[in-house]
């Protein structure tokens, strides 16, 4: 079944408002001439789309503003990352979502039922190893390094073991304690190394044998690297590599430190490499929900650009109980439209010594949080 919006010559942004509320309000949803086409507040904003906020009486307008257009007035940090700390706008709501289905009543459709839906856990794999996948000249010259500073741990683990970023152990045992939590992990396999990507390789042994374990538990997807986007085919080459160590096609990316997260030129390329979602649409320096949506923003037909509300690192310097009730109120917030909330954090903070990192930030109350946000969750939060 199909909602006509009246408009007599639609135009790209009626194209993207649609899909929008198709979103939102579960069926499909376009704007045209049709003999039932509903009425809906126009105030020609949608002709000529801009960073100008429209009248709040043209929720349609407001709604696909909200989501592609006011994040732009946002200063950028040095990634050219919009920065939610200058937001003028509370974002611990998803306010685009909520408008969509206000909207729809407001039009006599009825809306989809809300579920409480199950959080996911969102995991960058930045370092699947301190020691292991870089080659035995990394190898050794850190040995060496180590060796001759006298620092004995290092010196202990390279030889025997554990690494001291390799979490899988974590997981294990908190997909055990929370069976019907969500997980989906992202691997970093830069193809070249830089200033912002310093992890392994994908040609190793090691990091092929680690990536199919955890494929056998969790789902494992491609956490394009910062450098990828400033080299022709780097997508594609680095999505090949992951494919060939998975021996599946990949469809989910992450960028890394969300360079270019939400911007339509990126989204496009991932689309037309056969992805179907980008889950990069976050704030870097806050929480909260940066599109105004807590359900994945259709971008196209094919693709969607899917929402984590929370990083570890928005929470340095609370405390876990701080932690906690920022947790429960985003998960209130994403239940509120009935979506899930999804919660990002890093591989090598959950790993037996994350403190081997140089410069290392402490994530310990942050571990702390996250487990007790999971444990006081009513049973059927997470059934």
């Amino acid at each position: 079944m199909t909602t006509v919006l009246k408009h007599s010559n639609p135009g790209l942004a009626h194209g993207d408002t649609a899909r929008l509320l198709g979103q939102a309000w579960g069926r499909s949803v376009s704007f045209g001439q049709s003999p039932d086409a509903l009425e809906w507040g126009d105030s020609g904003w949608l002709d000529s789309p801009s960073i100008e906020e429209p009248q709040a009486e043209d929720h349609a307008a407001w709604i696909l503003w909200r989501t592609n257009f006011w994040e732009q007035i946002l200063p950028k940090d040095e990634h050219l990352r919009p920065m939610g700390l200058s937001a003028k706008r509370s974002l611990a709501l998803p306010e685009a979502e909520l408008r969509a289905r206000e909207l729809g009543r407001l039009l006599g459709i009825e809306m989809p039922a809300l579920l409480r839906p199950d959080p996911i856990v969102v995991v960058d794999i930045d370092h699947l190893f301190a020691y292991r996948g870089r080659g035995w000249i990394s190898a050794a010259g850190g040995f060496l390094r180590d060796l001759f500073m006298g620092v004995w741990i290092a010196v202990k683990e390279r030889l025997m073991g554990p690494d001291p970023f390799f979490s899988m152990t974590y997981w294990v045992g908190m997909q055990k304690r929370h069976p019907n939590l969500g997980f989906q992990f992202f691997a970093l396999l830069s193809s070249r190394r830089g200033q912002y990507d310093r992890g392994v390789g994908a040609k190793y042994k090691s990091v092929k044998e680690a990536l199919r374990q955890l494929q056998m538990r969790f789902e494992v997807a491609s956490h394009l690297s910062y450098g990828s986007h400033d080299h022709p085919g780097g997508f594609r080459e680095e999505l090949a590599n992951l494919e060939q160590i998975l021996d599946r096609p990949v469809l989910r990316q992450r960028f890394h430190f969300l360079r270019n997260a939400g911007q339509r030129e990126a989204a496009k390329r991932l689309s037309d490499l056969g992805l179907t979602e980008d889950w990069s649409l976050e704030f870097a320096d806050v929480p909260g929900f940066r599109a105004g949506w807590a359900s994945a923003v259709p971008f196209d037909d094919g693709f969607s650009l899917v929402p984590v509300a929370a990083m570890d690192q928005n929470f340095l310097g609370k405390s876990p109980r701080e932690i906690a009730d920022n947790l429960h109120e985003l998960q209130a917030a994403a239940w509120s439209v009935g979506a899930p909330l999804r919660v990002g954090t890093h591989w090598r903070i959950f790993g037996p010594r994350p403190a081997a990192e140089r410069n290392a930030k402490n994530f310990g109350n942050w571990l702390l949080g996250l487990e007790l946000w999971l444990a006081e969750c009513a049973p059927n939060e997470l059934l």
